[in-house]
């Protein structure tokens, strides 16, 4: 496990960032403890669980049985991702044991009855000084009928200021008018008019990418002390014309019987940035969340695969060579990933045939992602493998390999959808493509897996 800390080792202290004064908080706190005197014991510690999301860079936290627990990282970011959006509402949460909850994250309460009798977020300070590496981005918005707006500066700025301060109101003018901001009942109120809106503030979401210049990884054991270059590496640019040696050498060959090793890709290095400006390309950002990116290292099939791209390269153009290889992508199913990575990718399970009888490979993730069949929790994967596409036909239903080329001397090395601008490749000779990559990634719209 790899951990990530803030350059600085400064600990700040948690403020409570749901939207209620000083006095309700400490009446919600004793009202807590009331009821857990209360609560009848059972044999697995009494009561529902408790859910506590806690923010320091990104971290949440939640409590089951009254035991508080680190939340792991792709439940912390899903939560963290959908409370930034003011236009989410409810979320719903699962637990370990497939039960399930869901929360109004307008009022972080929960709606329906569950195994969780609770929720709150806390949160550090926004102030820059205090906390310079990590401050929370707050954006304050009123409610305009159904239509959410955000209150620009400097009103924003005095309003968190005023909220952090833990005042009950705050009185304002403006334009000639009298404003009361009331954060004990989430509303703003106009004096003049007698109009009041209800308020919220939602975090400011901030990626892996976004974290990354005032992150500092710490390998998890002595063992780990060789850190992956930052920069481009031989063998992982397509149209490098690499052939040699597993490029990622710092990742340890596999031992045993076990054919093949997976290693995370860290956010500080230049293939994650690659790979994740690719992924969000054709896949919003809106509507997915990547969990994580990992090597494969297989050195059987990566010596079948280079034994197989020499073999191409022989008698083609400098430009040919440039584009014999490809990156793309290859959604699966938890199921086929050991298989895979493993073995190598199946040319004779292709769910669709409309160019061929083989592996299909496209160039934008969001065709893939159509293939893509959850697991567990919602988790999708996807690799973005390196393929042989050679010369390439458009391919036909019936072919189970690549026809003939024009001169009949030799056949096609690939088939694709359309010649002239080729979205989709099919491979039918399974050394022609490997599984460098593979992507993890959920939906935003998949519920919340709390202890997966």
């Amino acid at each position: 496990m790899k951990y990530h800390l803030p350059l600085t080792q400064e600990v700040e202290r948690l403020k409570p960032t749901s939207l209620m004064s000083k006095g309700q908080r400490e009446e919600k706190e004793e009202n807590r403890e009331k009821k857990h005197e209360n609560r009848e014991t059972t044999e697995d510690g009494g009561g529902g669980e408790y859910l506590d999301i806690e923010e320091t860079g990104n971290k949440i936290k939640w409590k089951d049985s009254q035991v508080w627990q680190s939340v792991n990282d792709s439940a912390q970011r899903h939560l963290e991702k959908l409370y930034s959006d003011i236009e989410r509402v409810h979320v719903k949460l699962i637990d370990k044991k497939a039960l399930s909850g869901k929360v109004n994250l307008s009022t972080l309460k929960i709606d329906h009855h569950g195994p969780f009798s609770n929720i709150r977020r806390l949160s550090n300070t926004s102030h820059p000084e205090q906390n310079p590496h990590f401050p929370t981005e707050w954006t304050v918005y009123w409610e305009d009928g159904s239509i959410w707006k955000k209150y620009e500066e400097p009103l924003s700025h005095d309003f968190l200021a005023a909220f952090e301060d833990c005042t009950q109101e705050h009185v304002f003018e403006l334009r000639g008018h009298l404003y009361t901001m009331d954060f004990k009942h989430s509303l703003i109120y106009n004096h003049n008019t007698g109009n009041s809106h209800t308020i919220q503030l939602r975090p400011t979401y901030r990626s892996p990418l976004q974290m990354l210049p005032q992150l500092w990884t710490i390998p998890s054991s002595a063992s780990d002390m060789r850190y992956p270059p930052t920069s481009s590496i031989p063998g992982e640019d397509p149209t490098d014309g690499y052939s040699g040696p597993y490029p990622a050498y710092w990742i340890k060959r596999p031992e045993g019987s076990v054919p093949f090793v997976q290693e995370e890709v860290l956010p500080s290095e230049a293939a994650y940035h690659n790979i994740y400006t690719l992924f969000h390309k054709s896949l919003s950002e809106d509507k997915v969340l990547l969990l994580s990116v990992h090597r494969i290292r297989n050195d059987f099939l990566w010596q079948k695969y280079c034994s197989q791209k020499d073999l191409m390269s022989q008698s083609l153009s400098a430009q040919e060579k440039l584009r014999l290889q490809k990156h793309l992508f290859h959604s699966t199913s938890a199921k086929r990933l050991g298989f895979t990575c493993q073995i190598k990718f199946d040319t004779h399970l292709s769910g669709s045939h409309m160019y061929g009888r083989g592996c299909y490979f496209t160039v934008r993730a969001d065709q893939a992602d159509r293939y893509a069949q959850a697991g567990k929790g919602g988790l999708r994967h996807m690799f973005l493998a390196k393929v042989l596409v050679g010369k390439c036909t458009r391919g036909k239903k019936h072919y189970c390999q690549p026809p003939q080329t024009e001169s009949g001397s030799k056949c096609f090395d690939s088939c694709v959808d359309n010649v002239a601008s080729p979205n989709i490749y099919v491979i039918f000779n399974s050394y022609q493509c490997y599984p460098y990559f593979l992507i993890s990634y959920k939906l935003l719209s998949d519920p919340v897996v709390l202890d997966d």
